[in-house]
């Protein structure tokens, strides 16, 4: 027998990681977070936004985005923390932990997979400019497991680009959308007080396994918040 709350609840998620990919293409929007209160009603939204950007427009966008797809929400729901904004550090916000001459963004280099039993070792290896971050994690060897040990990995060598960074992978999660198969990354992010919730969504393809799309997902999740 299925339980309607648990299947409620992962498809209220799976909602929440699609807009969150929305929001984030719509200009001058560097990191958003959703909250559902439940399939048809927003709760709360957050954006990080570029310093140059308009809040206005920005939120007009939003509006378009949720109206669009029938969903609920109060304007005072969605709130807009600028880049370069500490008025409030419940906001999500992002600063610069690059450092000089880095480059901004982060590019996965190598991946590589290991069992061992009942076991799944993944090795991670991304590039910020000339310099190389590593990273490990190991899960059961089921899918489910290879894919959070890939987004491990994968986040593991990404926190390395700052001292003051910590980010740790909240799940993974399967979507069949639009014909296509995806993987879904969410992240918990910190610097210093501030705090941002984070989604990443790659389609699987055939010449993309599982692992690196879990991997990709976790980098597209963070990748803006840690270029600025």
């Amino acid at each position: 027998m299925i339980d309607d709350e648990n299947v409620s609840h992962d498809v209220a998620h799976d909602l929440e990681l699609w807009l969150v990919q929305a929001l984030e293409q719509l200009p001058g929007v560097l990191a958003a977070a959703v909250w559902l209160a439940d399939l048809k009603r927003v709760r709360a939204i957050h954006i990080t936004a570029a310093p140059n950007a308009s809040g206005i427009i920005i939120t007009n966008g939003v509006s378009q985005v949720l109206r669009r797809h029938g969903l609920q929400f109060s304007p005072e729901g969605i709130r807009v923390a600028f880049r370069d904004d500490t008025r409030s550090s419940r906001e999500p916000a992002t600063t610069d932990i690059a450092a000089p001459g880095a480059g901004r963004f982060l590019v996965l280099q190598d991946l590589t997979v290991q069992r061992a039993g009942s076991r799944v070792t993944c090795s991670v290896s991304v590039t910020r400019g000339s310099e190389i971050l590593d990273g490990e994690a190991t899960e059961l060897d089921t899918e489910a497991g290879r894919a959070r040990a890939a987004a491990r990995a994968t986040l593991a060598a990404a926190e390395k680009a700052g001292d003051r960074l910590a980010i740790g992978l909240e799940g993974t999660h399967h979507l069949d959308m639009f014909g296509r198969k995806y993987v879904a990354a969410s992240v918990e992010a910190a610097l210093d007080r501030r705090f941002a919730l984070l989604a990443g969504l790659v389609p699987i393809d055939p010449a993309r396994s599982l692992e690196e799309a879990a991997a990709m997902a976790a980098l597209h999740a963070i990748d803006r918040w840690i270029a600025w």
